[in-house]
């Protein structure tokens, strides 16, 4: 999702709505609270690794970590985006400069 979108999904939201994440195949009562937006500074890698079936994972990182375990030059694809992360963490392990 873009910045984008999700600011028109947002347009008629009340604006002292609380904000919870619902994490991949979560029961509701999982959902958490959004704590923590952090607007990253640097570009972030993002790799799209493709495997045998056809079924494709994207994976998210820093630039400078490097490839990530399972890289595999001839069929995978990587770029560079902004990222922004929203967490239920109160905010560590991100930082609004870097990562």
């Amino acid at each position: 999702m873009r910045v984008r979108h999700l600011l028109r999904h947002l347009q008629e939201a009340d604006p002292d709505a609380v904000v919870l994440y619902l994490p991949q195949y979560g029961e509701m009562t999982d959902a958490e609270e959004v704590l923590n937006v952090a607007v990253i500074a640097e570009p972030w890698a993002c790799e799209r690794h493709y495997a045998a079936e056809g079924k494709t994972t994207d994976v998210h990182h820093p630039a400078e970590h490097g490839l990530s375990i399972g890289w595999q030059a001839a069929t995978d694809r990587q770029w560079r985006e902004r990222v922004v992360i929203l967490s239920a963490d109160s905010g560590a392990g991100t930082s609004e400069a870097g990562g």
